[in-house]
């Protein structure tokens, strides 16, 4: 499904149309605008981005709509010359966040319904639609007894097709574990959220392919079985245009890479509890 958009405050500002009216009852026609928004902090991972949530009055004042609101404060150059050297040269903002957002809507892979985004002196935001009646797939898996084989079932191939569909068609995630895969009502269809680090690509390299699939893999062993992992790989193959079966080497690198990220975390809960 595409989204159209439209620019509003010379060029600082684009609009999911579907939203404009909504942002303008509310006074939100500048990029400024949206970025002085008082919001209620809801997550700071890193200095540089910070998420919140508003409550937006909707027209006739029949209730409030819940948004979240992302931002981005530049990154000083000093940030950018270590990250050079650490080989990390992608430089991720909430414009590239938005584009990742309207890309995954138009091939049909459901995500957070983008309202707007922009620059501004401080830096740059974007501004999102929250998802109602949802619940996270690494918890509804959890909560599934092996009595209900069928239904796991359906979920774990859903999240295969998504995947396999999102490789098809260029784009990974670089984040994909299995908590931001959102499962929607009583239909247990996937939305993928936190698109910031997405990987765009005409056709996606394989090292894009094993990150996800490893970091997918790692967060997954605890909550599902060998065989549904193999059923998670049949339906990927079918979907992705890449047969895991015919790429042993591929396979191999996915495991390697998944055993890593748990060392790794292990390492950093130990670490932690040494600390506490």
């Amino acid at each position: 499904m595409k989204i159209h958009t439209e620019t509003f405050d010379d060029g600082r500002l684009l609009v999911n149309r579907d939203f404009t009216g909504l942002l303008e009852e509310n006074g939100l026609t500048t990029a400024n605008d949206i970025w002085k928004l008082k919001d209620q902090s809801v997550k700071k991972i890193l200095k540089e981005r910070t998420t919140g949530k508003v409550y937006l009055s909707r027209h006739g004042g029949d209730g409030k709509v819940e948004v979240f609101i992302k931002r981005y404060t530049r990154v000083p150059a000093r940030q950018k010359i270590k990250d050079a050297f650490s080989l990390k040269f992608f430089q991720f903002d909430a414009l590239h966040e938005w584009n990742a957002q309207l890309l995954f809507h138009l091939a049909e892979l459901p995500t957070v319904i983008p309202i707007a985004a922009g620059r501004t002196r401080q830096g740059t935001f974007n501004l999102t639609l929250g998802i109602q009646g949802y619940e996270r797939a690494s918890v509804v898996l959890e909560r599934m007894g092996s009595d209900q084989e069928k239904q796991r079932n359906t979920v774990i191939e859903m999240i295969a097709k998504y995947v396999g569909r999102m490789h098809q068609v260029g784009l990974a995630h670089q984040d994909l574990y299995l908590v931001h895969f959102f499962l929607k009502g009583s239909t247990m269809i996937p939305y993928l959220i936190d698109l910031q680090r997405v990987i765009i690509e005409k056709e996606l390299s394989d090292k894009w392919r094993i990150k996800d699939l490893a970091e997918l893999l790692f967060s997954a062993r605890p909550v599902v079985s060998d065989r549904e992992i193999k059923i998670f790989c049949k339906t990927y193959s079918e979907v992705s245009g890449i047969d895991l079966h015919d790429h042993p080497g591929m396979i191999r690198a996915i495991r390697k890479k998944a055993d890593r990220i748990e060392s790794r975390h292990r390492r950093k809960m130990a670490s932690s509890r040494e600390r506490s």
